[in-house]
């Protein structure tokens, strides 16, 4: 999938098909820095644990996993 197919689910709980075979559940978003920008995975439980530690400005071990565009072959959003 490319970049603009992906952005349309971030933030949102998801099934994702990787190219590995692997199909995982959870949340994708984006992160910019100077120099790129990085698509991160984490189950959607420790997405929430991390972006609540990041509003209270607590610092917090990252079980994210950094994934690229081209590792992403199939989205579906679950409903909630």
């Amino acid at each position: 999938m490319n970049y603009e197919e992906i952005q349309s689910y971030f933030n949102r709980h998801c099934r994702i098909k990787l190219r590995s075979g692997r199909e995982v559940y959870g949340v994708l978003w984006e992160e910019m820095n100077e120099v790129e920008r990085a698509i991160y995975f984490a189950s959607f439980i420790e997405h929430k644990k991390l972006m609540n530690k990041r509003k209270k400005q607590e610092t917090a071990t990252d079980p994210s996993l950094r994934l690229l565009s081209e590792d992403i072959l199939s989205i579906a959003q679950i409903e909630s």
